[in-house]
């Protein structure tokens, strides 16, 4: 979901409208246009408070004008820095995790080797009758 915040992000900070398929001369001053808006939003990156990664207020106002800045600008961080990223993603999500106590696992534990009891049971009677049915058949 990257590619759609991202292009949510640019058409928020006024990337321009696309023209008609029947437009041709119009195609390349939109291309123009796009290749403009791109780079005025790689002058500073901001997060989505409004605030650039470099302290100050950014250039473009309120904050939800770029929510998928931030999306874009971890695409071109360091593979060291992404994988310290989903470590830290990782641990946030196992503490949120509501992890059972004694008493729930016996209990799970136990209604799974109740249904392979049963289980087995039926596969061995399965077995045992079309055992029986076969060789009565071949007989």
């Amino acid at each position: 979901m990257p590619d759609v915040e991202f292009a949510e992000a640019q058409l928020a900070e006024g990337r321009p409208t696309e023209p008609e398929p029947e437009d041709e001369a119009d195609e390349a001053e939109f291309e123009l246009e796009v290749e403009e808006s791109i780079a005025r939003g790689r002058g500073g990156r901001r997060g989505g408070d409004g605030v650039s990664s470099r302290g100050g207020a950014s250039p473009g106002g309120g904050g939800a004008a770029v929510a998928g800045a931030p999306a874009h600008a971890e695409a071109r961080r360091g593979i060291f820095a992404r994988l310290i990223a989903f470590l830290q993603g990782s641990w946030r999500e196992l503490q949120r995790v509501q992890w059972p106590d004694r008493r729930q696992v016996a209990q799970a534990t136990g209604v799974v080797i109740g249904f392979v009891i049963v289980a087995a049971a039926f596969l061995g009677l399965a077995d045992l009758v079309s055992q029986k049915v076969v060789t009565f058949i071949l007989k």
